[in-house]
């Protein structure tokens, strides 16, 4: 066993037994965080700060709630002038001293193998900091290597006293100097109040100056005017999004890249993140510094401006010179018509090779007719209504074509198919909706009618789910197993969720869909939610044993 990997047992197995032996006895003689500081000569500063902030008492008194404590020793405090402490103290101060306080504090017991996975933390005080554990670092701060296990948490000794920013995310930008142009036009947008809001939560995609001088000196002149207000604002706003998103873990954070998990501007359109080796891009532009904290989000750096596409679907399709069968097939069909006004659609868009089949060249030859009928009953099955994102997709998802049959949106050994077509492109935006390229025509979805699935049929597939995944376990392929229990548990429950109650599944497989190396574990918790599932599949139903054995599939055994 790796000597990490032993230390962090050791360090879960102390957490477990200082719990245990709480329970049920005294709280008054529990080793709480507040008791434990309370203890220390090294810490004697810190305790102060801590008697005289609201939440002390629970760090005292309270076994039921957990914390992490970031408590620098009183070498730190020592660094700071005897005036600073004292202002700190002072009962006028009161609400400052509760910031500096709560700027220290984590609403959760982290141990070490947990904050080496974070870049960025939520503090109680509502605002962020950076932290790299594996370089002993958080904020302007050092670990000095000693980690206390507590009753209701965890103590993390450092050096330095953390100062909570009260900078925003527009002054984090004002002061940096590499985003002149960006401040100046949000100035310019009057949307400064949308990044100086501290009652909420933001990402910003900033733009240096560098980016924006990539830009034609006219366009860049040209967004200034009085008549370019709207579409000025509309750019600011699309680097702005009301959900805090980090690269890498964060704790009170969402990470980018997680499958179902896609950024919104506050322009309305979304921001596709992806990533290719170990660089990080948004929408094809390359993110180069990330996770900059400020008092209500994080600033992401990009190296180019990103505007909100100005195009509808049909102007992006006809633009597209590897569609312009398709172009002539929505003409004759009429399709190109709602395509082109502000109702949102998706389409799933076949290049001209995937037109080359056989069964085809008639009706493109002869578009009218029977054969205009059938080109339009063609193109139904690739046009969804509304937007539909296929870039990090959970598994599985079925949508509905425009005629309300049912198509699937999978994901297959990485690979993103749509009615087991692959998607060679994903999400090009339009401002009515989204085009996904495909190399292939959407088929006729024959399937099995709903109505007509049995609950053997959804045994037969829980069981092939558990063998196929637990081979994947077996052979260490943790990620893999991980998200084929994903993929196979929403269509379990789409398919045949109402011969059992799916929501057990489908929560354990959501709180799962961020597990950031955590394979293992997460798949052996799908793994146990796909079991419970099964059992309730096989309950209730005396012949179904039999049905089963009729057919040659022996029991399934557990």
């Amino acid at each position: 066993m790796h000597m990490k990997q032993k230390n962090n047992i050791l360090f879960v197995l102390s957490i477990l037994l200082m719990s245990l032996s709480t329970y049920g006895a005294d709280p008054a003689k529990a080793k709480t965080i507040g008791r434990i500081i309370s203890q220390r000569a090294d810490l004697s500063n810190f305790l102060k700060v801590l008697e005289k902030s609201e939440v002390g008492s629970a760090l005292s008194e309270k076994t039921n709630v957990k914390y992490t404590v970031f408590a620098p020793s009183n070498k730190a405090f020592k660094a700071l002038t005897e005036q600073s402490i004292k202002t700190l103290l002072d009962p006028r101060n009161d609400d400052r001293l509760e910031e500096v306080f709560n700027f220290h504090l984590l609403n959760s017991s982290q141990p070490p193998f947990e904050l080496e996975k974070y870049v960025s933390l939520k503090m109680v005080s509502g605002q962020f900091q950076s932290i790299n554990y594996k370089n002993k670092s958080i904020g302007g701060a050092s670990f000095t290597g000693e980690v206390i296990p507590c009753s209701n948490g965890v103590i993390y000794i450092i050096d330095k006293v953390l100062t909570p920013t009260t900078d925003d995310t527009f002054q984090v930008l004002q002061k940096d100097g590499r985003f002149k142009f960006f401040t100046k036009a949000i100035t310019a947008s009057r949307q400064g109040k949308l990044f100086q809001n501290v009652h909420r939560d933001y990402t910003v995609f900033a733009p240096t100056d560098k980016a924006f001088q990539k830009l034609p000196k006219e366009f860049i002149d040209s967004l200034f005017l009085p008549e370019n207000d709207e579409r000025l604002e509309d750019i600011i706003k699309h680097h702005i999004t009301g959900t805090p998103y980090s690269l890498s873990k964060g704790f009170g954070t969402t990470r980018l890249g997680v499958p179902g998990i896609t950024p919104i501007s506050a322009f309305g359109q979304q921001l596709n993140f992806a990533k290719s080796g170990n660089g990080f891009s948004l929408d094809g532009i390359n993110i180069s510094q990330a996770n900059i904290p400020s008092a209500n989000g994080l600033i992401h750096v990009i190296d180019s401006v990103n505007p909100p596409s100005e195009l509808s679907v049909l102007e992006i399709i006809v633009k597209d010179k590897r569609l312009s069968r398709l172009v002539k097939l929505l003409e004759v069909s009429g399709l190109n018509l709602p395509l082109a006004d502000s109702s949102n659609y998706t389409i799933f868009a076949p290049v001209d090779e995937a037109w080359d089949q056989e069964v085809y060249k008639d009706l493109i030859a002869n578009p009218t007719g029977k054969n205009k009928e059938t080109i339009f009953a063609i193109l139904s099955r690739h046009v969804i209504t509304g937007k539909h994102i296929s870039k990090n997709p959970i598994g599985y998802q079925k949508l509905r074509t425009i005629h309300g049959s049912p198509i699937y949106l999978t994901v297959d050994n990485k690979a993103t198919k749509i009615q087991g077509n692959k998607i060679i492109e994903s999400d090009k935006e339009a401002f009515n909706g989204l085009i996904n390229i495909i190399g292939s025509v959407i088929e006729d979805p024959m399937e099995l009618p709903e109505k007509d699935r049995t609950k053997i049929d959804g045994i037969r597939f829980a069981r092939q789910a558990l063998i196929d995944a637990s081979k994947l376990y077996n052979q260490s392929l943790y990620e893999e197993s991980w998200k084929l229990y994903a993929r196979r548990g929403y269509e379990l429950a789409d398919k045949y969720g109402k011969f059992f109650n799916s929501s057990s599944l489908i929560r354990t497989i959501a709180e799962s869909g961020d597990p950031f190396q955590e394979f293992a574990d997460n798949a052996w918790l799908s793994r146990n939610a796909f079991l419970r599932a099964l059992q309730k599949l096989e309950s209730g139903e005396d012949k179904i044993e039999d049905l089963l054995q009729i057919n040659g599939e022996p029991e399934f055994g557990r």
